[in-house]
């Protein structure tokens, strides 16, 4: 970044993604990502949808990660909240 102008570029950009979390509209999908996760393969789960949604241009839908979701017998768990 070597300019205003570029970072001003990249908050407009960004915008989208951040109000996602603000408003009821939109998708969320997150994944546990606790170490019973991780060891069960949540990092390649959360890698796929990430790259899916940039891949086709999926607009109002956000990817994150959370901790524990208390089932860890049944790892990786992914939670879509519409």
């Amino acid at each position: 970044m070597k300019s205003l102008a570029e970072l001003a570029a990249i908050r407009d950009k960004m915008k989208n993604k951040v109000a996602i979390r603000d408003s009821e509209s939109g998708t969320r999908i997150v994944v546990g990502m606790a170490t019973c996760g991780i060891a069960a393969g949540a990092r390649p789960v959360l890698n796929a949808f990430n790259e899916e949604v940039a891949k086709r241009g999926v607009e109002g839908v956000m990817v994150g990660q959370t901790g524990c979701i208390g089932i860890c017998q049944y790892e990786p768990v992914c939670e879509i909240f519409e």
